[in-house]
């Protein structure tokens, strides 16, 4: 039968996979292959880990080359990075190291009228250690998802993308 036939719904998978059991646990309680598991989660995945790094995102950017651009494109691997998504690639990693090490010293700040869109300012006390300079018309995200945009020193910075690289070279191995 089929691993699609034997494993329950997309929403399931992502409910026992939230609940902490990993791709390998729920293969072994359907009985079925870690890859089948991986096949059938893998674009829910990468869209979910998405989704929650565009709603962290404190404005509404305009449409168009804003979302392009290379500043969003690495503030969002380092987003992903938090997230211990194992799909980020070379470039990706790469990306969120650069901006991880920019964000010490500096803070995220949008302007849809300008030609970027993104600028870098200078870091002042009131942004304490989110990547963004937060708007003041805006809640901050909930507690659960602050580590998601706030600093870290350079030792955990080094331990997380270890770890993320780990899992990629993990999910490298178990294709081959």
């Amino acid at each position: 039968m089929p691993a699609d036939q034997v494993l329950p719904s997309i929403v399931k998978l992502l409910e026992l996979y939230d609940g902490g059991m990993s791709q390998p646990d729920i293969a072994a309680r359907y009985g079925v292959s870690k890859q089948a598991v991986s096949k059938v989660m893998a674009p829910y995945m990468a869209q979910t880990n998405a989704k929650k790094v565009a709603a962290l995102i404190p404005w509404q950017m305009v449409d168009g080359h804003h979302h392009k651009a290379y500043v969003a494109k690495c503030v969002k691997a380092l987003m992903r990075r938090r997230l211990m998504d194992d799909t980020l690639t070379d470039a990706q990693m790469k990306w969120a190291d650069r901006i991880a090490r920019r964000l010490r010293d500096e803070v995220l700040d949008y302007d849809p009228a300008t030609t970027e869109g993104w600028l870098f300012r200078a870091r002042e006390e009131t942004d304490g250690q989110l990547f963004f300079r937060w708007p003041a018309d805006r809640d901050l995200p909930a507690p659960a998802d602050l580590p998601l945009i706030t600093l870290k020193s350079p030792e955990a910075e080094a331990e997380e993308r270890d770890q993320v690289q780990d899992a990629i070279d993990r999910k490298k191995r178990d294709r081959e």
